[in-house]
């Protein structure tokens, strides 16, 4: 009888120490499937704010460069502004068409033409 207590109490105990050590890790592990779950939230608010940002700056290079190939001419200063967001730009590793329509900017001449008025 005390071979058959010894066993049994062997046994429950082993089952509890298991029972709280499985308890753990499947805590452990649904606290780490959530964190992974928030991280990848995040990375995907983060890519949309990217997106976002890449399409603004296109968007607001490609309304200065118009005005600058309407007026005609384009100033240093306007230039060195329209470098920075280029060079901002491309920083991202964003391409497109604003090589071709940097190139035309830079063709413009840097004051008014003067028309003898």
């Amino acid at each position: 009888m005390e071979i058959l207590t010894g066993v049994l109490s062997s046994v429950l105990s082993s089952g509890l120490v298991l029972f709280f050590v499985r308890r753990f890790f499947e805590r452990r592990d649904k606290a780490e499937a959530a964190e992974r779950a928030g991280r990848k939230a995040l990375t995907e608010k983060i890519d949309a704010g990217l997106e976002t940002l890449r399409l603004l700056s296109y968007h607001r290079m490609s309304e200065e460069i118009e005005r600058l190939l309407d007026k005609g001419f384009a100033t240093p200063a306007e230039r060195r502004v329209l470098d920075e967001m280029f060079a901002n730009y491309k920083a991202h590793g964003w391409n497109g068409d604003m090589d071709a329509r940097l190139a035309k900017v830079y063709k413009l001449r840097t004051d008014r033409a003067s028309d003898g008025s």
